[in-house]
């Protein structure tokens, strides 16, 4: 009778988790659901809520070819730019924090403790707080409207130097020791022990990293005024006319389409690294 009582506890349970998963990833996925809905859709200039149906009714294919029309050929230069940005970005701060990373967990040198609690206080530290003292470095340095600012506060990062680090923590320290006895080097033993282990973390990392950088919006428009250094974020503000202080009559729908050109990269990226994605951020979670 108790084994019976159990086992309908179980499957309670077992239901109610999956109930609430379902729910939560239906909430997850209703604005993507919504977006592709609207990009087929003619929605015209003016958009409420009611404009949002579940299933097109006429399929406005043309808001693709209008979108971009309407760029008149800025995409791919905007595409430029974003690559640009973030792959370059992306890798340098991948090898940094991964450096970073067997560093404070793997070698012995003073102060260790001290940098690694200094990294966990820098943290704690709002990105907004910082940038007024970018924007003025970036004046001073001459390097307002280049790649220069666009590129060098994202070659590093804090929180891929903590990732990294309660990955490398996790590794056992007999690998690096008995290939110190064997005399290999601290490169060769990064290089050809430690990064092949630590493909998970850095197909983590360069998914985090490659989606901020992607999808940053501030920053770009913050340091540049010209149409030429413009990403595909603030291009596609630009083109309602945002930057240039007026709104301009274009079809949502229109909005909506180039919302989803932008966004289709950075869904096809996440579903090829998606099998490392939950085993890199439990990463640590046990052991730190």
């Amino acid at each position: 009778m108790a084994t019976r009582t159990s086992q309908s506890a179980d499957r309670i349970a077992t239901t109610g988790s999956f109930l609430i998963l379902l729910f939560y990833t239906v909430l997850a996925l209703l604005p993507l659901y919504l977006m592709i809905v609207s990009s087929l859709t003619h929605l015209g200039t003016s958009f409420d809520l009611s404009s949002l149906k579940w299933f097109p009714r006429d399929w406005a294919w043309t808001n693709f070819s209008k979108f971009f029309q309407l760029m008149q050929g800025s995409p791919w230069m905007w595409l430029r730019n974003t690559l640009i940005i973030a792959v370059p970005t992306t890798l340098v701060n991948l090898f940094f924090s991964a450096m970073a990373g067997y560093a404070l967990s793997k070698m012995e040198f003073p102060g260790r403790r001290f940098i690694f609690w200094l990294i966990i206080a820098v943290m704690a530290v709002p990105a907004f707080v910082t940038l007024i003292p970018l924007y003025q470095m970036m004046f001073h340095f001459g390097w307002f409207d280049t790649f220069f600012a666009l590129i060098v506060p994202r070659v590093a990062g804090i929180g891929g130097v903590f990732l990294f680090k309660q990955f490398m923590t996790t590794l056992p320290s007999e690998l690096t020791q008995a290939a110190r006895i064997d005399g290999a080097s601290e490169d060769a033993i990064f290089f050809r022990i430690i990064l092949p282990m630590a493909k998970p973390v850095l197909a983590v990392m360069f998914l985090l990293d490659f989606v901020a950088a992607w999808n940053d919006y501030f920053w770009p428009y913050l340091v540049t005024n010209s149409r030429e250094m413009m990403t595909l974020q603030v291009g596609l503000i630009s083109i309602m006319g945002v930057d240039q202080g007026v709104t301009r009559q274009v079809d949502y729908g229109v909005i909506m389409a180039g919302t989803l050109v932008c966004s289709l990269p950075v869904v096809i990226l996440f579903i090829a690294l998606q099998r490392f994605f939950i085993q890199g951020l439990t990463i640590g979670a046990v052991k730190g």
